[in-house]
């Protein structure tokens, strides 16, 4: 089953759960806020995101829940997490502005 704590839309996932749950997964992705992140040997290779959202978030310019998602991607690849600069992390955190 994916991981995927409450107070994240981050969910991780393998590729063989990826093939018997892709019904299911696609309908996930419908939801905005739903990432999933695809491991392979446990080891982050790629994100999936819903063709709505993306379209968004690229006619928009990256949104605070991305930076989010950089920084757990961050530190799942085990890098440095100062790639992100605080003012960012500050607006990702910022509930009533986002």
């Amino acid at each position: 089953m994916a991981d995927k704590t409450p107070e994240s839309p981050v969910r991780i996932i393998g590729s063989r759960e990826l093939h018997q749950n892709l019904p299911g997964i696609l309908r996930d992705l419908e939801n905005h806020n739903v990432r999933y992140v695809l491991t392979v040997h446990g080891k982050p290779r790629a994100v999936l995101i819903g063709a709505e959202p993306y379209l968004n978030m690229i006619t928009d310019g990256t949104g605070s829940s991305e930076v989010l998602v950089g920084l757990q991607l961050t530190a799942l690849l085990g890098g440095s997490l100062d790639a992100v600069s605080l003012d960012e992390i500050e607006k990702a955190l910022d509930t009533k502005g986002g």
